[in-house]
């Protein structure tokens, strides 16, 4: 490469190089804050956020964000940071992909979100998304979902893919780690007020509007509580019906096992034992 095209060529990376740094500087976040905050808001949704920064290679970074709705407000998701990260190649496509990561609930995550466009994100068309240390005690959504706080640590993941036809049903995929934590129930169980467990294990599918339980599996000092079975879902997600059933063992003195009937719903479960 004869000295001319090397002198062309770092100056032209000096350019890009500077171009980025002044747009870095100088971009406009409290403008792009509020922006963002009043294209987003609806009356499903509320966005706040105490901060907003551009975020190489292509996004922005949330500090402190909450989403929420309704009054009283219902909060989805309360994050100390929120990193988006846009696909370009995905604004010429149908779908638009969105790259996410941050900390949330002592905890870490990442993923991404497909939308059919950026004006509307909900329902999304298609999601993964993956997390580690999460304090189930600190996310106001389960506690929202089931009307009861489960304490504790979870890490796992999830995949959503929506429905293409009008009729049909969305799928997806849960797998979820438990560990140290407690269950609140609704009534005493054999003299139990609560399940504390050690470990635990989800894994379902998301099918026909269901979710079929592969393994839902709990061990602690007092119960190891191994099940199968369905929830079928509804529009309020506590007042989703179950249907569990496998074996339950009893820890203690005078150990026992049985057999397990779990109906009712996610918020009032039914427990019936042989």
């Amino acid at each position: 490469m004869s000295l001319l095209k090397k002198k062309v060529l770092w100056f032209t990376l000096y350019g890009i190089f500077i171009t980025v740094v002044f747009l870095y500087l100088l971009f406009p976040s409290a403008l792009v804050q509020s922006r963002l905050e009043e294209d987003f808001n609806s009356p499903d949704f509320i966005l706040k956020m105490e901060s907003l920064q551009p975020s190489l290679p292509l996004g922005l970074k949330l500090k402190n964000a909450t989403l929420s709705s309704g009054s009283p407000a219902n909060i989805y998701f309360q994050g100390d940071s929120l990193d988006l990260q846009f696909n370009p190649v995905s604004f010429f496509q149908k779908n638009k992909s969105i790259g996410l990561s941050g900390r949330a609930y002592g905890g870490d995550f990442d993923g991404r979100v497909g939308l059919s466009s950026l004006s509307k994100i909900y329902p999304p068309v298609e999601g993964k998304l993956k997390f580690k240390n999460i304090n189930l005690a600190g996310c106001a959504l389960i506690k929202t979902l089931l009307a009861k706080e489960i304490t504790g640590k979870a890490k796992g993941s999830m995949t959503y893919t929506s429905a293409k036809e009008i009729s049909g049903n969305s799928s997806g995929t849960i797998s979820i780690f438990l560990t140290k934590g407690t269950y609140p129930l609704a009534e005493p169980f054999l003299g139990l007020n609560r399940i504390e467990f050690d470990r635990g294990e989800i894994q379902a599918q998301l099918k026909n509007g269901s979710l079929k339980m592969e393994k839902l599996e709990i061990s602690g000092p007092q119960i190891n509580c191994f099940l199968k079975g369905e929830i079928t879902l509804t529009d309020t997600f506590k007042l989703s019906q179950l249907n569990l059933n496998g074996v339950m063992e009893i820890l203690g003195q005078n150990k026992a096992k049985m057999n397990v009937t779990i109906s009712g719903t996610l918020a009032d479960p039914i427990f019936r034992y042989i």
